[in-house]
C-alpha cells in the first residue's frame, strides 16, 4: 500500500505498508521479491538486511 525511505547517517531502510501481516509475508516470499528486488539490491549490501514485520496499533 506504501513505501517510504527512511535514510539515516548508518543505514538506509525500506518501509512497506500493507494492510495485513499476511499481505506483508506473501510479499517476503513472492517471486518479485525473492527473484528481482532482494536479487537487484544484494550488490549494495554491506552486511545481510534485517528484514522485519510489524504492526502498529
Amino acid at each position: 500500500m506504501t513505501k517510504d525511505l527512511l535514510i539515516r547517517d548508518e543505514d538506509v531502510q525500506v518501509l512497506h505498508g500493507f494492510d495485513t501481516i499476511e499481505h506483508a509475508q506473501a510479499y517476503l516470499s513472492s517471486p518479485l521479491f525473492q527473484n528481482d528486488v532482494f536479487v537487484s539490491l544484494k550488490p549494495l549490501w554491506s552486511s545481510e538486511p534485517e528484514v522485519r514485520i510489524y504492526t502498529v496499533a
